[in-house]
């Protein structure tokens, strides 16, 4: 919708490509000669033209963008055909060219929120500050038609995203590529004047709420391990082989370990960020790791990581569900379309690197079936 109201500026030029794409490929004569002169103008035949579907925003900013590169070759095929009436002109590619950096953080985050491997929640914030910035320069533009879409696109972004997301910025602090420090550089991009430390000051105080609450937890619970193991095993008494000043330092330790001098989320915060050029970096595999570390605030990244921000992977279960049981096949049991499900589910996981190993203990009775989620011991 976000799109919608701001591509209107440019639907010449989508009505204009669309029609190209299509008089091209319906003939494969056309289009012989369109790749001819693509090698005569040394353009690299990569993507191709792609024709885009009306349901689908992406697919035409990746039209729009993969005839761009071969703008120069449009433009040499409408001089050698005359029935060919459909070249844009220079303005509508200067306008396409003006507004890319706004379309391609809409498509990421189109992408993103669409993903159906369940993504972690901290990677879906980055995407909405992006679109934001974007359009806030948009805004501040020197052109006109600019400022114009800017506006309107903003207008209607503001509708579902003017008042920030906190679970998705804390989740965001939770991914040590991000933390703190980025919260406080884009709060600075989308936020102004005074407004900035007012926003920083209530994630702030949220965040320390939410930590002494899971503090306060995994005290609990780690008394509750103390007094269990106490009782089951026997202490013998070395007390006496000990000086009277270093038992009363050690009195002096128990007494002052509930209140450590320096929290262990200020501990976190201020450790170095992890470089986001690293590709190869897994979050959850790093919280495994520093589970040790920051035992409460792993705690709170399990809560936080794991909170889906659409329906997406539920809504494409159940439709894979429906196409399994469809009118030709609508006598099998619920058992079978769950095996039959979660086969197809872990053969094609198997293909992308998904895992390697799975171990099948049971396909009836799960109580996952009815959320459409399926848990698996791998």
């Amino acid at each position: 919708m976000v799109v919608n109201d701001g591509v209107a500026v440019l639907a010449s030029l989508i009505s204009n490509l669309r029609l190209t794409v299509k008089y091209l490929k319906k003939s494969p004569a056309r289009m012989h000669t369109f790749v001819e002169i693509c090698r005569s103008l040394a353009l690299q035949i990569g993507e191709g033209l792609s024709l885009d579907v009306s349901t689908r925003w992406s697919s035409t900013y990746k039209m729009v963008r993969t005839a761009l590169a071969y703008k120069e070759a449009i433009k040499t095929y409408a001089d050698q055909d005359l029935n060919y009436k459909w070249e844009p002109s220079s303005q509508e590619w200067d306008l396409f060219v003006a507004i890319e950096p706004i379309l391609a953080s809409l498509a990421k985050v189109t992408t993103a929120l669409s993903a159906s491997l369940y993504p972690t929640a901290n990677l879906f914030y980055p995407h909405i500050v992006d679109v934001k910035i974007a359009l806030r320069a948009a805004m501040v533009s020197n052109s006109l038609i600019m400022r114009n879409m800017g506006t309107a696109m903003m207008e209607k972004f503001n509708k579902y995203w003017e008042e920030k997301n906190n679970v998705m910025v804390i989740a965001t602090i939770l991914d040590p590529r991000y933390k703190m420090r980025y919260i406080e550089w884009c709060f600075g991009k989308i936020f102004d004047g005074g407004q900035v430390q007012i926003e920083i000051g209530e994630v702030r105080g949220e965040l320390d709420k939410l930590y002494a609450e899971f503090e306060l937890k995994h005290r609990e619970k780690k008394a509750a391990e103390t007094k269990s193991s106490g009782s089951s095993s026997v202490t013998i008494d070395r007390s006496c082989s000990l000086p009277s000043a270093s038992s009363e330092f050690q009195s002096y330790l128990s007494s002052t370990e509930a209140n450590p001098s320096k929290s262990e989320l200020l501990i976190y915060l201020d450790e170095t960020n992890v470089s986001l050029s690293d590709k190869e970096f897994d979050l959850l595999t790093w919280w495994k790791v520093n589970s040790h570390r920051f035992p409460v605030v792993s705690r709170m990244a399990k809560k936080f990581l794991t909170i889906p921000a659409t329906s997406v992977s539920s809504e494409s279960t159940f439709s894979t569900g429906g196409r399994t049981l469809d009118d030709f096949r609508s006598s099998l049991s619920p058992s079978m379309v769950e095996a039959l499900v979660c086969s197809s589910s872990w053969i094609r996981g198997a293909h992308d690197g998904s895992f390697t190993h799975v171990e099948c203990y049971s396909f009836t009775n799960c109580s996952s079936w009815s959320a459409g989620l399926c848990v698996i011991e791998v």
